[in-house]
């Protein structure tokens, strides 16, 4: 004997149907993002439970941490900066605030009180903050030595906010290990680990600096 129609079996029909077209663009979703990513995977540490080797040179950590050196990039020198035909490796900058600074009286990088390190530190931390994507360009200079940084603040594909940087200049261009956590310290001297800001004290562009820190919670660099 054939069993009744009803509506409310018409209605769990429709929703069945619905939950499964659901699944089936979630799934076409991730297959399609995996296949076409919208920024690079991130440069990471393989294993962050593995120890610090003891007198680990700064070239080491950087090979540790999954940093990449390439050599004579063919850089090329536009607008007041250096980069290469693929520095945004297929992003859409259309969806990044951008801006782009050089440091034109030739100020040492790692002087205290450089107005252009304050204003990158201010837009890279609002952007942070805010959770904006936002691609930095800033180019700096000593006696003997030029380079640029492209930076960029955004979500990689698993949705995970992220610092990702490339240094450039004529000889190289180095992909830095990828930054997962952005905060401010007080500067402890060249090279090395700053101070925590107290609680409650608001950061002082101008004098405080950046640290970033990798996948491990490694210190990774400052600005």
């Amino acid at each position: 004997m054939l069993e009744s129609y009803t509506p409310a079996m018409g209605r769990a029909g429709i929703i069945a149907t619905a939950v499964f077209a659901s699944l089936l663009l979630i799934a076409v979703g991730v297959d399609f993002r995996a296949k076409h990513p919208s920024v690079p995977s991130g440069i990471e540490s393989r294993d962050c439970l593995k120890p610090t080797p003891p007198d680990e040179s700064p070239y080491d950590r950087f090979a540790r941490q999954g940093g990449r050196i390439t050599r004579y990039p063919n850089a090329q020198w536009q607008d007041n900066s250096y980069t290469v035909a693929d520095i945004a490796q297929g992003r859409n900058l259309n969806k990044y605030d951008k801006l782009e600074l050089r440091d034109r009286v030739h100020l040492h990088p790692w002087e205290w009180h450089n107005p252009i390190l304050a204003q990158a530190r201010s837009f890279l931390w609002e952007h942070w903050r805010s959770r904006s994507r936002a691609y930095l360009v800033l180019t700096l200079s000593s006696v003997d030595h030029t380079g640029t940084s492209h930076m960029f603040v955004e979500p990689d594909d698993s949705g995970h906010w992220r610092v990702y940087s490339r240094q450039l200049d004529r000889h190289e261009l180095v992909d830095e290990p990828t930054v997962y956590s952005v905060v401010w310290v007080i500067p402890n001297g060249w090279n090395a680990p700053g101070n925590p800001l107290p609680a409650g004290q608001a950061p002082d562009p101008i004098k405080d600096e950046i640290e970033f820190r990798d996948v491990c919670g490694e210190q990774d660099g400052t600005l």
